[in-house]
């Protein structure tokens, strides 16, 4: 995903969405239509209410079909069935019913549908529907910014990534489901490899979410989850809008309309790709330290750690006052519980400024002490931070932590209660940002009210 994000194109991904979904049609979800969402039954004598018209137009279209087996409707079938709803006639001879698929039911029929599309069906979908919702979804996690910052800043790198994750997610199963005919096997073998396809379409995009918008892999699932259900409208939605997409008049406006909005899409992406390719440049100067310490940052953003680290150590061997290099090599080491590792660096920016980073210098070196369960030295780090940064929740919260494991549980309490007055004073877009510091506080709370006092004693 990173290597997309860098070097990718969107308009080569959506190329290639297109042709693939054309196969995957013809070789696998057809074959799920025509046996389970439209399966052709004839109707009774005593229920053919039509016309002598229309007998006679379904007998013209009837005489041209070639024998095929029972239960699949065939493209004439089809055709006819969309003539006579056009023409306001009910089809003579012939319904289309649904049959419950397995394990859900028709319960299935709310979420998914198998209905043929045009060959940009699926690319519309992802890009109209699937990542504005991502967008959305991560939006209100509180990680990436107002949804509308984050839609211009972000569309363009994600709608590429979702539609090379969607090809290489899809590609195996379509290749496999192009063998089903040769090899005998049926409609259920077509419904598991449509299914394994959404599943490497969706593990893909969770990796996609996680290294754009640099958020826990938990969470990126959980969003790639819930933003997977608009592909519940895709179908039903494309079903009516599809004969007027191509519409010469509709592209026109459309175009008129967004190309202010929309043609940045390219842009946010390009210029993503042109900042990395710049620093890599800059980089051949054997003393520009900051380059590296830029792509560290990108990497670092992806959770791309090892390259990071990288990066951050060669700023430093190039400018051993790099700060900034030292302040994220100790972050990065107290992450990946490289305690003694993350105090060497953060003293380091001591040593060179302790108000380093708004004075986060010390929160970082409260954490660390907290962790390795160092409770006197995490307390006087914390109190320095605290006397600098009242109204930080993060801060607070090691604080509280940090005196709850000293026993001091009337002072950790006051403190939990700060940090929870600390993020519901804090204007709306910065709110979501500190949601995990406010939970993990009232987790705090909650477990102080229902602990005995025999145990607290303890």
């Amino acid at each position: 995903m990173s290597g997309i994000i860098d070097e990718g194109h969107w308009l080569y991904a959506a190329v290639s969405v297109a042709a693939l979904s054309l196969l995957l049609h013809a070789a696998v979800t057809s074959l799920i239509y025509s046996t389970y969402e439209a399966v052709y039954r004839p109707l009774p004598a005593q229920q053919q209410t039509a016309t002598p018209q229309a007998v006679a137009q379904q007998q013209t279209v009837t005489q041209a079909q070639t024998p095929v087996p029972p239960g699949y409707p065939t493209a004439a079938q089809q055709y006819a069935a969309a003539e006579y709803a056009r023409l306001g006639i009910v089809a003579p001879n012939f319904v289309y019913d649904q049959k419950p698929l397995p394990l859900v039911g028709k319960y299935g029929w709310w979420f998914v549908s198998f209905a043929p599309g045009s060959f940009i069906t699926e690319v519309m979908g992802i890009a109209v529907l699937y990542v504005p919702c991502l967008i959305l979804l991560a939006a209100m996690y509180g990680s990436v910014g107002s949804f509308s910052v984050a839609f211009r800043r972000d569309y363009g790198p994600l709608v590429t990534c979702a539609l090379m994750a969607w090809t290489a997610g899809h590609l195996p199963f379509v290749i496999a489901g192009l063998a089903l005919p040769a090899l005998g096997l049926g409609v259920k073998t077509a419904l598991v490899l449509w299914m394994l396809g959404a599943a490497g379409f969706g593990i893909l995009m969770a990796f996609g979410v996680r290294t754009l918008f640099g958020i826990g892999l938990s969470k990126s699932f959980a969003i790639v989850g819930v933003a997977a259900l608009s592909f519940s409208v895709q179908a039903k939605l494309f079903m009516f809008i599809s004969p007027y997409m191509f519409s010469p008049f509709l592209l026109y406006y459309a175009y008129g309309m967004f190309r202010g909005d929309l043609g940045d899409i390219g842009f946010s992406l390009r210029q993503r790709q042109s900042f990395r390719r710049s620093m890599e440049a800059a980089t051949i100067n054997p003393r520009d330290a900051g380059a590296h310490y830029q792509l560290g940052l990108v990497y670092q953003h992806r959770r791309q750690y090892t390259e990071a680290i990288q990066r951050f150590k060669r700023a430093v061997e190039i400018a051993n006052d790099e700060t900034d290099a030292h302040f994220q090599l100790g972050r990065i080491a107290r992450e990946q519980n490289r305690l003694q590792d993350a105090i060497d660096h953060f003293s380091v920016v001591l040593s060179q400024d302790d108000k380093h980073s708004h004075s986060e210098i010390w929160r970082e070196i409260g954490a660390t002490y907290l962790a390795a369960g160092m409770g006197e030295e995490a307390k006087d780090a914390l109190e320095k931070f605290v006397e600098r940064r009242a109204y930080d929740p993060e801060g607070l919260y090691y604080y509280g932590k940090t005196l709850e494991q000293l026993g001091r549980e009337q002072e950790a309490r006051e403190v939990f209660n700060r940090c929870l007055e600390a993020v519901r004073s804090m204007p709306d877009y910065r709110r979501g940002d500190q949601r995990r510091w406010r939970k993990l506080a009232q987790e705090r709370l909650s477990v102080r009210v229902n602990t005995p006092v025999k145990d607290q004693a303890s």
